[in-house]
């Protein structure tokens, strides 16, 4: 009898509120705690599943919000996008009417992957980009698009020890002040 290789699970496939994601079987992309708690996605090669929009926008469906509030790592490498809109600081009211900013996205993300989406540029990121990772350490945009300068946002990613951004359309020298007042704890940085 001959054997199919399976494909990796789908986002869809992978993903519920009431019961996330568990390492079921080799070959799933996702690592789990004992507690079955998701801190690894590895969504790399996997640009069908974010058509139509091209965007992350499919991570932040109230549906999957949850999932994220534990993750430490996520690949999101090659997956055709071409904008992180929605991965932003959002206003909301409470009962007296004062605007409350709502808690970051990604509370515990330490790595990000975000490389070879040659559609991402400066204008494929929001401006409060950084306030959704104020735990992460690893940075990884190669082969995008960004340029001529960093995108101001990633330059105020606080915490990150590394930094990789080669094969991008950087031009000119370094920005002012990084390892002084940008990224004043990197110790890796690729350009």
């Amino acid at each position: 009898a001959s054997q199919r290789a399976s494909s990796p699970p789908s986002i869809e496939d992978t993903t519920d509120v009431a019961n996330p994601p568990t390492k079921k079987s080799k070959g799933n992309n996702e690592t789990t705690t004992d507690d079955n708690i998701v801190t690894e996605m590895r969504l790399g090669r996997r640009a069908p599943e974010f058509l139509p929009s091209c965007s992350a926008s499919i991570l932040l469906e109230p549906k999957f919000r949850p999932a994220l509030d534990n993750l430490v790592q996520l690949s999101l490498y090659d997956c055709g996008l071409s904008s992180l809109a929605g991965i932003e600081q959002h206003l909301s009211t409470n009962d007296d009417g004062d605007d409350i900013i709502s808690r970051p996205i990604f509370p515990k993300l330490q790595q990000l992957d975000i490389g070879r989406n040659p559609k991402l540029t400066n204008d494929s990121l929001p401006s409060s980009f950084h306030t959704q990772f104020p735990s992460l350490l690893e940075l990884w945009c190669d082969d995008c698009s960004f340029g001529p300068a960093i995108p101001e946002t990633l330059l105020q990613l606080d915490m990150v020890h590394v930094v990789r951004m080669t094969m991008n359309k950087l031009e000119g020298q370094l920005e002012e002040n990084i390892g002084i007042k940008y990224w004043n704890h990197v110790c890796i940085l690729a350009m």
